[in-house]
């Protein structure tokens, strides 16, 4: 198109020419003739030699030859490989996969062999061995292989038992199973009661629940829930059917109705006879 026809174009009143384009040569869906928009991308999202925006081709490279994970035929641009070592074995540090220098040595300046590079010794000038303990045993936090301080305690502060420096374990309990309240793990002191003073089976020291009863179904005063002693009688001394020990009721009469003498209520004896010796029906008579 020449700078004639340029200017000799007719536009419709949304813009676009008889070819669909606007005055700056892109389509409806913002790509020119040959396909890209005005960044220079296709509609699959890549430039006119093949890469997107994020510098990639279809492949995966970008135009270095490098993957994205900043690879090239299994090396990085400062030729170490995946795995962070160079075609010497050597990574970015200058450690081979074993931890070792070009000449032999560790990060901390250690050969293989255990020998400090400075001090010539099997300690570097802080007091520790290839494997970070002293002469001890104890590495720059003070602890031993197994964890343990000069007092035996872990980095948690637990001994090998299990038990902190105030004698209790993870749970708070101590070697005798009880915490710093002094309750078991049930809830029960050394004595075998609970916070409220009573044991397993609902008693307290004295042998009472909480209700007052002991074990009998007695309270200290020796009477059940219903007021009856062992022998079934109340603390005046009557059983449930209100009689006392000898048999007899609160009126002095038995359960035949007969009192210690042998009268009843109106005084006379099972033969009929009063203390005077007369008969009832005698008595009415005269």
């Amino acid at each position: 198109m020449g700078l004639l026809d340029r200017f000799s174009r007719t536009f419709d009143k949304y813009g676009y020419d008889l070819d669909g384009y606007d005055k700056k040569g892109f389509n409806k869906n913002g790509y020119d003739k040959k396909g890209y928009d005005e960044n220079g991308f296709n509609k699959n999202g890549y430039d006119k030699k093949g890469f997107n925006k994020n510098g990639y081709d279809k492949n995966g490279y970008d135009k270095k030859g490098y993957d994205k994970k900043g690879y090239k035929g299994g090396h990085d641009e400062d030729g170490h490989d995946f795995k962070g070592y160079n075609k010497d074995g050597f990574n970015k540090n200058g450690y081979d996969k074993k931890g070792y220098d070009e000449n032999g040595y560790d990060s901390r300046g250690f050969s293989i062999n255990g020998i400090h590079i400075d001090t010539r010794i099997a300690f570097d000038k802080d007091g520790f061995n290839k494997n970070g303990y002293d002469k001890k045993g104890f590495n720059k936090n003070g602890y031993d292989k197994k964890g343990y301080d000069e007092n035996g305690f872990n980095k948690n502060g637990y001994d090998k038992k299990g038990f902190n420096k105030n004698g209790y374990d993870k749970k708070g309990y101590d070697e005798n199973g009880f915490n710093k309240n002094g309750y078991d793990e049930n809830g029960y002191d050394l004595n075998g009661h609970n916070k409220k003073g009573y044991d397993s089976n609902g008693y307290d020291e004295n042998g009472y629940d909480e209700n007052g009863y002991d074990s009998n179904g007695y309270d200290s005063n020796g009477y059940d829930e219903n007021g009856y002693d062992e022998n079934g009688y109340d603390e005046n001394g009557y059983d449930e059917n209100g009689y006392d020990e000898n048999g007899y009721d609160s009126n002095g009469y038995n359960r035949l109705g007969y009192d210690h003498i042998g009268y009843d209520k109106e005084g006379y004896n099972q033969e009929g006879y009063n203390k005077f010796n007369k008969k009832k029906n005698e008595v009415h008579s005269d």
